[in-house]
């Protein structure tokens, strides 16, 4: 049985479809064709980096298969306003875009796939913040000149009409490395995301996480973690990068962290040097969560370590501790936190040259507030010393280094509170009691002069000791009445003493 022919109607038909799929066909490998040439010519790179100052990308290996889908070998994008300047490189990028969009100045992308990436980010400073070894710990960027200093002041220009970045789905199967400012993470993690950006002007972070699986975190070129993992998921509304510069971010951020590791170093607790190390062969243990809405919640940080080394003057003190740091109230809009009920509890502790078995002890805050725009912190701190011989060797020289020489300091309580601000530091009121042994304190420093009075008992006998700019004033008699009377407005127990309470004779 052989087919019957296709009818006349028929064939005009097929020929229509062959026609407009050989037009589809050739439109669309004409685009593709038009999509590559686009790429490689000059004329993108120009458009889009017609203000390299504030936004510049760079890449390699550009390519499209398919109208709208582009692929990179690298992709790189560089950007600045007046208080940061970052950079970001993807590697083995692949973006789905509208190619339309470019012609407006927008680069709008639903999404964003890539190998691998690395981001750096650095805050630009005053001349007077740019020490050589803060700008050391820095990373540098391509393109950007170093120290990255802040613009001299000048008058408001127009906005002009910078590049719209728009990425709604972005997903990182590598991330290597995370350097902001002194802080430097490299190891393996996963991230997922999107952001906005109007160089200059606006910026918005979508719901983004960082899920890491194994890294090291540094300090400049300090290790002070190895085997870090755990999440960080953050967001940030869309905001006027100008009416939040520099650290004014955390303001409106949102998220949450948890993160664990070893703890290998401690030298960020004193950037000037002489901070806290860990000896060699030690280690310890560090956790951190935290949870923020719109600028305010909590955080816990959690570290043990068990070979901590400190030098105090010329002495060096070694001993094991155990931290509990608890920030139960931030609030970055109000400008404060509160670490009310912080533990740090100190174990075989012994100084260098010292006689005496290694003691313990504990510090705990009933209350502290800092600061965070003049870091004055003010603290209730209450400690016990299973030993406090030991401090006797960093007294210094002069009546009190005598005094301190006779007491017998074990189990050692003492309690005060300490306010520090720029230019200032008090320690007033403080007790401290040892057995029989009791001495009430209160110390202050500012302007290049310090002074203050204690009040020294053991048993029945007392002793007064005045400490103003001349030296040490000895008061045997009436220890106690001398004390109180320098309680009164202009005494050496108070803020603003008189001339005549500094210029006391010894």
């Amino acid at each position: 049985m052989s087919s019957s022919p296709p009818s006349r109607d028929v064939l005009p038909l097929r020929r229509a479809i062959l026609r407009v799929a050989g037009s589809a066909a050739l439109g669309f490998l004409c685009l593709v064709g038009a999509t590559n040439l686009v790429l490689r010519s000059d004329w993108l790179s120009g458009q889009i980096n017609s203000d390299p100052a504030t936004l510049f990308v760079t890449y390699t290996g550009a390519r499209s298969l398919v109208p709208g889908r582009l692929r990179f070998d690298t992709l790189i994008l560089r950007s600045r306003d007046s208080n940061i300047e970052w950079e970001a490189r993807l590697e083995g990028a692949s973006v789905h875009v509208r190619l339309s969009d470019l012609l407006r100045r927008r680069f709008r992308a639903g999404s964003v796939r890539a190998d691998a990436l690395s981001f750096r980010l650095r805050e630009r400073l005053e001349r007077p913040e740019a020490t050589p070894a803060r700008v050391a710990r820095y990373p540098r960027i391509a393109g950007f000149p170093d120290p990255p200093l802040r613009d001299p002041p000048a008058p408001p220009a127009p906005p002009g009409d910078p590049w719209r970045v728009v990425v709604n789905d972005l997903s990182v199967g590598l991330v290597r490395e995370i350097w902001i400012d002194s802080w430097r993470w490299t190891g393996a993690a996963r991230v997922t995301g999107g952001f906005f950006l109007r160089p200059g002007l606006e910026a918005e972070v979508l719901p983004s996480e960082l899920a890491v699986a194994q890294g090291i975190l540094h300090w400049g070129e300090e290790t002070v973690s190895r085997e870090t993992t755990g999440s960080v998921r953050a967001a940030l509304p869309r905001f006027d990068t100008q009416a939040y510069p520099g650290n004014d971010v955390w303001k409106i951020v949102s998220g949450a962290a948890s993160l664990r590791g070893t703890l290998d170093a401690l030298a960020f607790l004193a950037p000037a040097g002489g901070g806290p190390r860990l000896a060699h062969g030690g280690a310890g243990t560090i956790r951190a969560r935290v949870a923020l809405k719109d600028g305010r919640g909590s955080a816990r940080l959690d570290a043990e370590a068990t070979a901590v080394v400190v030098r105090l003057a010329e002495r060096m003190v070694r001993g094991a501790v155990r931290a509990n740091v608890f920030a139960r109230r931030i609030d970055f809009p109000g400008g404060s936190v509160a670490f009310d009920g912080t533990r740090v509890r100190l174990r075989d502790v012994s100084l260098e040259g010292a006689a005496g078995a290694p003691w313990s002890g504990a510090l705990e805050t009933r209350q502290a507030r800092l600061g965070f725009a003049d870091g004055s912190l003010d603290a209730h701190l209450s400690a016990r010393l299973g030993d406090g011989r030991p401090l006797v060797a960093l007294v210094p020289p002069g009546p009190p280094k005598w005094i301190a020489g006779l007491l017998d300091l074990r189990d050692f309580e003492a309690a005060g509170r300490l306010r520090a601000s720029r230019g200032f530091l008090a320690l007033s009121p403080a007790r401290a009691e040892a057995g029989t042994f009791s001495i009430d304190a209160d110390w202050r420093e500012a302007r290049g002069r310090r002074w203050g009075a204690l009040l020294v008992r053991k048993g029945a006998l007392s002793l007064g000791l005045g400490l103003g700019e001349n030296g040490t004033s000895v008061h045997l008699v009436g220890a106690a009445d001398w004390f109180a009377e320098e309680g009164r407005p202009g005494g050496l127990r108070t803020d603003q003493p008189r001339e005549a309470s500094m210029r006391r004779p010894r």
